[in-house]
C-alpha cells in the first residue's frame, strides 16, 4: 500500500492555487531574470576579457606636444614594451558632437566590425556602434567634418573604447555626443594638421605580468616620459577608464543581482516558513494523529517541506529556461544599450545555475526545515490539544477598555505579529528598491538644473598658446592635479573682482567645491594637498570656504595667487571666461567647455541606465502586491472559524473585512511610514560607496513628491489586494465554526 502522505505535497499545491501561481511566477519572473542577467554577464564578460588578447589592448598610452625622438622611444622601449603611434584628431560637427578619428589601425587596439565594411576609399569612415544607434546613423548616411563628406560604411567596437570616455578623466562616458571613428590613412593624413595629436601606445613585451608589475612598469615608463618634458596626457590601462570601466561595471552588475536574488529568497524562504508554521497549527490534530499512529518525524517533516520545495525547483528550472533564452536577450540589449562591446557567443554559465537553483532552494530549504524541526519536536499530545507551545499557554495580554472592533484588531496583530514582521522586512525591502528607482531621474534632472544655474560662464576656453581677445571675455588660469585617491581635481585662478565669479576670494586661501567637500569630508580651515599628474610636485591648499560648483571637483583661488604658488609670470593666463563664442583661431585653443559638456554624466546616466530605473519600479510594486496578497490571504485562513463564527452571528463580509483586512492596512500604513526614513538611511549608504567609485560628485538628492508617491503606490497595492481578500471572506462557508470542537 502506497503511503498517504505521498498525496499531501500535490493537494497542498492544488487546494491553494492562487498562492502557489502567485509564488511560483514571481519566483519564475525573478529566477529568470537574474539567470539571464548572469548567463549574458558570463558571455559578455568573457567576450571583453579576451578581447584584450583578440585585439592586442594597448597597456597604456600617452600623448606628446611633438612627434616622439626616436632616442625617447629607445628609452622607453628598453623597459620591455613596445610603441605604437596612435595618432588621432578631435572635429566638432555642426551639432556641437565630436568625433575623434584614427587611422585604421592593424597592430593594436584593433577594431571589431559589428556591421558594414571597414574603409576602403578615402571618403568612408567606419563609427562606433553605440554613438551611431544613440543618433539614429545608418549606413550609408554621412558625417560632415573639416568641410569634408563622410560616407558611414559601417559601425564598430572599438576595442580602447569599451565605454566612450572622451578623457580619462571626464566623470562619464558619452555615449550620446562622442564617437570614436576610423579613416583610410591617406583621409587621415588630409584631415586639418593642427588638430593632430601625437598619441602613442604601448603593449608590454610580457603580457602576463600581475596587476602589481603592470603598475610598477607604468610608473618607470612615466619616470622616462617626465624626463623629456614633453608629455601632455600620461595613462596606463589599468587606470584607463574608456577600458576598464565596463569591466569593472559588469563585475559590480552580478554582485548586485546576485545579492538582490538572495534577499528576495530569504524574504520569500520566510513566507513559505510562515505558511508552513500556519499549515502545521491548521492541521495540529491530524499531525498529531499520524504522530500517535507510528509516523516519524523524518516522514512528517520530507512531505511537509515538499511543496515548497517543489514550487521553488520548478520555477527555478522554468526560469533559468527563460534566462537562457527570453531574458538574455534583454538583458544584452541593456549592456549593448550602454557599451561599446565586441560581439559575443552565449556560454554555458555553471555558476549561474548554482546560483539561481541550488542556493535559493537551499535557503527555501534551510527557513523551512528550522520551522519544521522545531514545531514537530513537540509530542504528539501537544498536537491532538492544538497547542503548539513548548513554553505552554501564552499569557493573554490584558487590553484597555476599548471598543470591541479595536480590541478584535490588536488581538489580531498579537496572534500574526512573525507574519507581520516578515511583511514589514519586505515592506522595507521593496521601499529601498521603489526609492532607489524613484529618486534617480529627478536626481539627474536637479543635478542638471544645479550645473546650469551655478555655471561660471557659458564658454569656457582653454588655451594652448596665449591669445588677447575682447568682447567682454574674462582671463582665468587653470591646471589639473590629483588628490590622494588619483582623482583629477582642476584648480581654477580666477580674477580677483571677476564678473563671472561671484563670491569673493581671499589671498592666500582657496575655496573648495561643494562636490570636493561632501566626497571627502572637507570643511573650512582644512589644508588640501594635492599633486601633479606627471610630476613630483605638490601643493597645500588652505580652505576657506566652499562653492556652489556640482560640475566638477574643483579648487578656486585669485590668479595672483594662482601664478605664484605655480610659479608662473604674474600676466599669466591659460583661458577666458565668456558668455559669448570667441573668435578665436581653433589653433590656439585646447578645449571649449560648454553647458553640454558639464551636464554629460547625467545626460548618459539618463540615457543608459533609464530602463533600469523603471525596472526598480516594477519589481519593488510587484513585491508589495505579492507580500500584501500573501500575509492578508495567510491571515484570512488562519482566522477562518473566526470568521465564519462572525459569519453566523450576522456579519457581513465588509464589516468582517474591515476587522481583519483593516488590521493588515494598519500594520501595512505603519510598515510604510517607518519604512520611509530607514529606506533613505539605506540609499544614503548606499549611494555614498556607489559615488565613491566614480570620479566627481553628484549630490545626493530626493525629491519631495517621492516620499507621498511612495505611500500613495504601497497603499494602493493594499487597496487591490483588499477587495480580494473582501470577496474571499464572503466565500468561506457557516459550516466552519461547527467543525471546532473548541
Amino acid at each position: 500500500m502506497k503511503n498517504p502522505l505521498l498525496k499531501r505535497p500535490g493537494r497542498e499545491i492544488f487546494s491553494d492555487l492562487g498562492k502557489s501561481i502567485a509564488l511560483f511566477l514571481f519566483l519564475t519572473l525573478t529566477i529568470g531574470f537574474i539567470s539571464g542577467f548572469l548567463v549574458a554577464d558570463g558571455s559578455m564578460s568573457a567576450a571583453y576579457d579576451q578581447s584584450f588578447e583578440k585585439y592586442n589592448i594597448e597597456d597604456g598610452h600617452f600623448t606628446l606636444s611633438a612627434e616622439i625622438s626616436k632616442q625617447l622611444k629607445d628609452d622607453v622601449e628598453k623597459e620591455d614594451v613596445t610603441v605604437y603611434p596612435l595618432f588621432f584628431k578631435d572635429f566638432t560637427l555642426s551639432n556641437d558632437h565630436t568625433v575623434r578619428a584614427y587611422k585604421l589601425r592593424n597592430d593594436v587596439d584593433r577594431i571589431c566590425l559589428m556591421d558594414g565594411r571597414f574603409p576602403s576609399d578615402d571618403n568612408d569612415i567606419i563609427i562606433d556602434r553605440l554613438y551611431a544607434e544613440n543618433n539614429g546613423i545608418e549606413i550609408g548616411d554621412s558625417i560632415d567634418f573639416d568641410s569634408k563628406a563622410f560616407k558611414v560604411c559601417g559601425t564598430a567596437a572599438f576595442s580602447d573604447y569599451s565605454a566612450l570616455f572622451k578623457n580619462h578623466t571626464d566623470m562619464m562616458f558619452d555615449a550620446n555626443k562622442f564617437t570614436v571613428s576610423a579613416v583610410t590613412d591617406k583621409a587621415f593624413d588630409n584631415l586639418d594638421q593642427n588638430k593632430l595629436k601625437y598619441n602613442y601606445a604601448w603593449v608590454n613585451d610580457n603580457r602576463d605580468l600581475s596587476g602589481k608589475e603592470k603598475s610598477e612598469l607604468s610608473d618607470k615608463i612615466r619616470d622616462v616620459l617626465a624626463s623629456s618634458g614633453t608629455v601632455t596626457d600620461y595613462i596606463a590601462a589599468i587606470d584607463n577608464q574608456a577600458i576598464i570601466f565596463t569591466g569593472e561595471d559588469m563585475g559590480s552588475d552580478k554582485v548586485m543581482v546576485t545579492t538582490l536574488l538572495y534577499i528576495i529568497m530569504v524574504v520569500i524562504a520566510f513566507v513559505f516558513g510562515t505558511t508552513t508554521k500556519n499549515a502545521l497549527e491548521k492541521e495540529a490534530k491530524t499531525v498529531g494523529t499520524l504522530r500517535a499512529s507510528g509516523y516519524t518525524r523524518g516522514e512528517l517533516i520530507a512531505q511537509y517541506a515538499a511543496a515548497p520545495l517543489l514550487i521553488t525547483l520548478t520555477s527555478a528550472v522554468i526560469g533559468n529556461i527563460l534566462g537562457y533564452t527570453f531574458f538574455k536577450g534583454i538583458v544584452v540589449n541593456m549592456y549593448y544599450h550602454s557599451y561599446s562591446l565586441p560581439a559575443y557567443e552565449t556560454l554555458w554559465n555553471g555558476n549561474a545555475f548554482i546560483m539561481t537553483t541550488v542556493i535559493p532552494c537551499l535557503i527555501v530549504l534551510f527557513v523551512v526545515l528550522a520551522v519544521l524541526f522545531r514545531t514537530l519536536r513537540l509530542p504528539p499530545l501537544m498536537f491532538l490539544r492544538k497547542e503548539l507551545s513548548s513554553k505552554g499557554k501564552n499569557k493573554v495580554i490584558r487590553l484597555k477598555r476599548k471598543s470591541f472592533i479595536s480590541r478584535f484588531r490588536l488581538r489580531v496583530i498579537f496572534q500574526n505579529i512573525p507574519s507581520y514582521l516578515t511583511l514589514f522586512l519586505g515592506v522595507l525591502f521593496a521601499g529601498v528598491l521603489l526609492l532607489f528607482g524613484m529618486m534617480m531621474s529627478p536626481l539627474l534632472s536637479h543635478f542638471k538644473e544645479d550645473v546650469i544655474s551655478s555655471e561660471i560662464a557659458t564658454y569656457q576656453y582653454v588655451l594652448k598658446a596665449p591669445v588677447e581677445v575682447e568682447d567682454g571675455a574674462e582671463k582665468y588660469a587653470v591646471c589639473s592635479l590629483e588628490n590622494e585617491k588619483g582623482e583629477e581635481i582642476l584648480v581654477y585662478g580666477i580674477e580677483k573682482n571677476s564678473k563671472y565669479f561671484d563670491k569673493e576670494l581671499e589671498n592666500g586661501k582657496a575655496l573648495i567645491s561643494t562636490g570636493y567637500a561632501d566626497k571627502y569630508g572637507v570643511e573650512s580651515g582644512d589644508t588640501v594637498t594635492l599633486s601633479e599628474k606627471y610630476g613630483k610636485g605638490s601643493y597645500d591648499f588652505k580652505v576657506s570656504g566652499q562653492y556652489r560648483y556640482p560640475a566638477a571637483m574643483s579648487i578656486f583661488m585669485t590668479r595672483e595667487d594662482f601664478n605664484r604658488k605655480f610659479d608662473k609670470d604674474d600676466n599669466y593666463f591659460s583661458g577666458y571666461f565668456s558668455n559669448q563664442k570667441l573668435d578665436i583661431d581653433e589653433a590656439c585653443v585646447a578645449t571649449v567647455t560648454t553647458r553640454d559638456d558639464l551636464t554629460v554624466m547625467a545626460d548618459q546616466l539618463e540615457d543608459s541606465m533609464g530602463k533600469m530605473f523603471y525596472l526598480f519600479y516594477v519589481f519593488a510594486i510587484v513585491i508589495y502586491i505579492l507580500l500584501i496578497y500573501l500575509f492578508t490571504k495567510q491571515i484570512t485562513e488562519k482566522n477562518v472559524t473566526s470568521i465564519s463564527m462572525l459569519r453566523i452571528l450576522g456579519y457581513e463580509a465588509g464589516e468582517i473585512s474591515r476587522i481583519y483586512n483593516y488590521t493588515t492596512g494598519i500594520v501595512m500604513l505603519v510598515s510604510l511610514v517607518i519604512s520611509l526614513p530607514v529606506s533613505c538611511l539605506i540609499i544614503k549608504v548606499i549611494y555614498r560607496a556607489m559615488m565613491m567609485d566614480y570620479n566627481g560628485w553628484l549630490t545626493l538628492y530626493f525629491a519631495p513628491w517621492i516620499w507621498p508617491t511612495m505611500l500613495a503606490i504601497g497603499l494602493a497595492c493594499y487597496l487591490l489586494v483588499y477587495f480580494f481578500q473582501t470577496k474571499r471572506i464572503n466565500k468561506i462557508p457557516l459550516g466552519e465554526a461547527l467543525k471546532s470542537d473548541e
